[in-house]
């Protein structure tokens, strides 16, 4: 079902909007609004929105150099998952990326977040490398690689 979702550019009058999901997804592990205004001074051009009818269903931010580019952050709010949103975000990335010849996207994910790590896979992610305390002590994360220049 993906395209259900129209994707955008961040504006900051999203930010309530990306903080509500932010802590729907990650609790705890919620990343602060400054942090996100960091990221869009920075990266504005890969922080979308994906928009389903009139609400915002997610966010993705992808930091991108010449060669590379990282996933730093993707969430959808808990009552549109699995209708393709992330997909499509994730979609008009790598649209973007492959616009600019960046060779290879990296993200990393929680060992024990099978979910998103079933997700990337399908998607075309590869683990690459265990990462040992990526997010604290006792846990561990995965690097994931996607080749952007191949076929996938």
């Amino acid at each position: 079902m993906s395209g259900v979702a129209r994707i955008r550019k961040f504006e900051i009058a999203d930010l309530d909007r990306v903080l509500a999901i932010e802590q729907a997804s990650f609790g705890q592990d919620a990343w602060d609004e400054k942090l996100f205004r960091a990221f869009y001074r920075r990266y504005p051009d890969l922080f979308l929105v994906a928009r389903v009818g009139r609400r915002t269903a997610g966010y993705s931010i992808t930091c991108a150099g010449s060669r590379n580019a990282e996933l730093a952050s993707i969430a959808v709010n808990p009552r549109d998952r699995r209708r393709g949103v992330a997909e499509t975000l994730l979609n008009h990335t790598l649209r973007e990326l492959r616009s600019r010849n960046v060779k290879t996207w990296w993200l990393m994910v929680g060992v024990e977040n099978e979910a998103a790590i079933r997700f990337y896979e399908r998607y075309g992610f590869k683990r690459q490398k265990l990462v040992k305390r990526y997010y604290g002590p006792k846990r561990n994360g995965w690097r994931m690689r996607f080749k952007a220049t191949a076929a996938n």
